[in-house]
C-alpha cells in the first residue's frame, strides 16, 4: 500500500536467470505451450504488522524485503541503510502515501540480490520515514515483481515467476479445477500493477491487488458510488492507516457484497478509507490473498485465481486464526502480535499475564519490537541491566529507531554506564538528519543542546508543535530523573500534567 513517487535507478532483471521444470497443461494446446517457472521467492509474515516479506541480500548481508505490488519502485529503508552504513544523499524529492510525505534520499549499493537476480553497484532510492520504524531493509515494488507472469500463493508461502512459450490463449490455471480468470487492464505509465474489475454491491469498480496492504479497502468515493454511506448504521469508524510519512488517514468498516468473476462473497468485511491516495477504487490486500491463489498472466492480460479456504476478507478486528497459527508455529513477530492483542484487550479479552508470556517468548525468539517494548517495560520496572540488554538487541535490528535509543540511554545511565550511554546515543543521532525528530532530544541528552534550545526546536503551542513540546518536557524529566535530579524532574512532570492532557498521548515516567 506504499505509494512511492520515484523509480529505482537499479535494474533488477529476471531474464532467464533461473529455470525450474516447466508446468504441464491439460488443454489441447499443452503440446506446444510450455510455462516455465524461472524463479521462486519464499514468503513469510514479519514485522509488527505481519507484512508479507521475502529474503534477499544487500552488500553481502542478509536482508528482509517487503513484497509490495502497490509500490512504484524498489527502494531501501533507513533500517536497511543504517544497518550497513550506507550513506544517504539528499535529492529534494518526496514520496507520498497514507501517512503524508517523506523525503527521498539517494544511495549507492554495491550489491543487491533477490532470489536468482543479482544487481551490481547501483543507485537506489531510500524513503526516510514511515509511521513506525520498519523491520524490513527494503521494498520490492511493482517494476520488479511484474517483469513476467507472477503467481502468489500466500497459503503456500511462495511467489513464482513464469515465462510462457507458445502459450497464446492456452489455459494457465494449472493448479486446480476451480480456477477462474478475469481480464487484466494493462498498467498505466506511472505504475506497473495491472487492474481489473470487481463488483461491490453490484456496482462495477476498478480493483488492484496490493501485497503491501494488510487489509482490503474501498476508496470513500467508490464506496459512495456503490451506495455505501459512511454516516449510516452499516459503517463503523475504525482505526487509522499509516504508511509513508508520519500522519494517518481515516478508516471505516463496512459490510458489502463482493464479486470477482463468478465468485461472490456476501457480508464481506471491508474497509473504506478517505486518503485520496489509492490507485484504484478497490485495493485487495493480504486478507484476500490468504484465501486466494492468484496468477498474474501478464502475457495474456488475464488474472487467474481460485479460492483456497478461509475468510476472504478480514479487517483485523479480532484475533484471526492465521495469526494464532503463526505464533504457535514459532513466528516471533506473530508472538509479539499476540502479546499486543492480550495487552490491549480489543481483539480478545484483556489478559496481561498471557500478554507478558507471549511478549517474553517473542523477545527470546528475536522479534525486534518485542525486545523494544519489553525493554521499555523492564526500564519502568527498574530492571536497568535487563532493559539495556533487551533494548540493545532491538536496536541492533532496528538501527533507525530513535525513541528506543533514548530509552537505552536512560537504562545505561541508571545501570552505571553513563559514558557508554552517551557514546551510543551520539553515534545514533550522528547519523540523523538535522530536521528529524527527536534529534533535538538526543542532542539535549548528550549535552550539545540546552533545555531552552530543545523547547524552541520542538515548536509552538499548536498541533504537532505542542505534541513535540510535551514529548520534550517528558524526555527532559526522564533525563533529570536518570541523573538523580529529582526536584527538577518533578517540576517538568508537573508541566506535562498541566499542559499536555489534551494531546491524546500518555507520557510514562522513565529513569527513576
Amino acid at each position: 500500500m506504499n505509494q512511492f513517487l520515484c523509480r529505482a535507478a537499479v535494474r533488477l532483471s529476471l531474464g532467464a536467470a533461473f529455470a525450474l521444470l516447466p508446468v504441464a497443461h491439460a488443454s489441447a494446446e499443452a503440446a506446444k505451450c510450455t510455462y516455465t517457472p524461472i524463479g521462486q521467492l519464499p514468503l513469510r509474515y514479519s514485522g509488527p504488522g505481519l507484512e508479507i516479506t521475502t529474503e534477499g541480500s544487500i552488500n553481502g548481508t542478509p536482508a528482509e524485503l517487503l513484497v509490495d505490488t502497490g509500490a512504484y519502485a524498489t527502494i531501501l529503508t533507513r533500517t536497511g541503510t543504517e544497518r550497513r552504513g550506507i550513506r544517504l544523499y539528499a535529492t529534494g524529492r518526496h514520496a507520498s502515501g497514507f501517512g503524508g510525505t517523506s523525503p527521498i534520499y539517494a544511495s549507492i549499493v554495491n550489491e543487491f540480490i533477490v532470489g536468482p537476480v543479482r544487481a551490481g553497484r547501483s543507485n537506489m532510492p531510500v524513503v526516510g520515514s514511515f509511521g513506525d520504524t520498519p523491520s524490513y531493509d527494503g521494498i520490492l515494488g511493482a517494476p520488479f515483481l511484474f517483469q513476467t507472469d507472477v503467481e502468489i500463493s500466500l497459503a503456500g508461502k511462495q511467489l513464482t515467476f513464469f515465462v510462457p512459450e507458445k502459450c497464446g490463449d492456452a489455459w494457465l490455471g494449472y493448479w486446480a479445477q476451480d480456477v477462474q480468470e478475469v481480464p487484466l487492464r494493462r498498467h498505466d505509465e506511472h505504475h506497473k500493477n495491472p487492474k481489473f474489475f470487481v463488483r461491490i454491491n453490484g456496482k462495477e469498480l476498478e480493483a488492484m491487488i496490493d501485497t503491501g496492504a494488510a487489509i482490503s479497502v474501498i476508496t470513500a468515493d467508490a464506496a459512495g458510488r456503490a451506495g455505501i454511506s459512511l454516516d449510516g448504521p452499516n459503517a463503523k469508524r475504525g482505526g487509522d492507516l499509516v504508511g509513508v510519512g508520519k500522519h494517518t488517514t481515516s478508516l471505516w468498516h463496512v459490510t458489502t457484497t463482493f464479486q470477482i468473476g463468478e465468485e461472490t462473497v456476501k457480508n464481506a468485511d471491508m474497509g473504506v478509507e478517505n486518503s485520496g491516495m489509492n490507485m484504484a477504487d478497490v485495493i485487495l490486500g493480504a486478507d484476500f490473498l490468504r484465501a486466494h491463489r492468484v496468477l498474474f498472466a501478464l502475457s495474456q492480460n488475464k488474472l487467474y485465481f481460485s479460492y483456497v479456504g478461509g475468510e476472504p476478507f478480514g479487517q483485523r478486528r479480532k484475533l484471526e486464526p492465521w495469526v494464532v497459527a503463526e505464533a504457535e508455529g514459532g513466528n516471533a513477530d506473530a508472538q509479539f502480535a499476540m502479546a499486543q492483542a492480550y495487552r490491549e484487550g480489543t481483539l480478545v479479552a484483556q489478559d496481561k499475564a498471557r500478554s507478558d508470556e507471549w511478549l517474553d517468548k517473542a523477545a527470546r525468539g528475536g522479534s525486534p519490537y518485542a525486545n523494544l517494548y519489553s525493554g521499555q517495560r523492564l526500564l519502568v520496572q527498574r530492571d536497568y541491566a535487563g532493559a539495556a540488554s533487551r533494548l540493545r538487541s532491538a536496536l541492533d535490528k532496528l538501527p533507525a529507531e530513535r525513541h528506543g535509543a533514548l530509552w537505552l540511554y536512560l537504562a545505561r545511565v541508571r545501570a552505571g554506564q553513563a559514558e557508554l550511554a552517551k557514546s551510543e546515543l551520539a553515534a545514533t543521532f550522528g547519523r540523523t538528519e538535522r530536521d528529524e525528530w527527536p534529534k533535538p532530544i538526543g542532542e539535549f541528552y548528550i549535552g550539545t543542546l540546552s533545555a531552552d534550545q530543545l523547547l524552541a526546536e520542538a515548536g509552538g503551542a499548536r498541533s504537532e508543535g505542542k505534541l513535540r513540546r510535551c514529548e520534550a518536557l517528558s524526555a527532559m524529566g526522564d533525563w533529570h530523573r536518570a541523573h538523580g535530579q529529582a526536584e527538577r524532574a518533578l517540576a517538568l512532570d508537573k508541566q506535562v500534567a498541566d499542559g499536555c492532557a489534551d494531546t491524546g498521548q500518555s507520557f510514562v515516567k522513565l529513569g527513576d
